[in-house]
């Protein structure tokens, strides 16, 4: 017997795809990754976040469920965060990605 070869998708992606193709949303809209907005290097608007994992002056880190997202740089804070979206000004000098 032969085994049937899966991609690392699978059916959930084909899935995601299709609701995403089908609602004229953007795929990160419904694939669980957030949305990230930067204005300049003096602000980053951060969709899809759950919480907090790290905050300080120089960087904050957070749970965007799939990926942990940090901010570095200087002079940073939380301006807002509320319904799952996470203002962050500051100067930002780097964005950084992690599972």
């Amino acid at each position: 017997m032969r085994k049937k070869s899966r991609s690392a998708g699978g059916r959930g992606e084909k899935i995601m795809d299709s609701i995403s193709r089908s609602l004229d949303l953007p795929q990160d809209a419904v694939s669980g990754y957030a949305h990230i907005e930067l204005n300049g290097n003096r602000e980053a608007i951060i969709e899809g976040c759950q919480g907090v994992l790290e905050y300080g002056d120089r960087a904050i880190a957070l749970n965007t469920g799939r990926l942990t997202v940090r901010i570095c740089g200087c002079e940073l804070t939380v301006v807002s965060m509320q319904n799952g979206q996470a203002i962050i000004k500051g100067v930002i000098t780097c964005v950084d990605f992690s599972n």
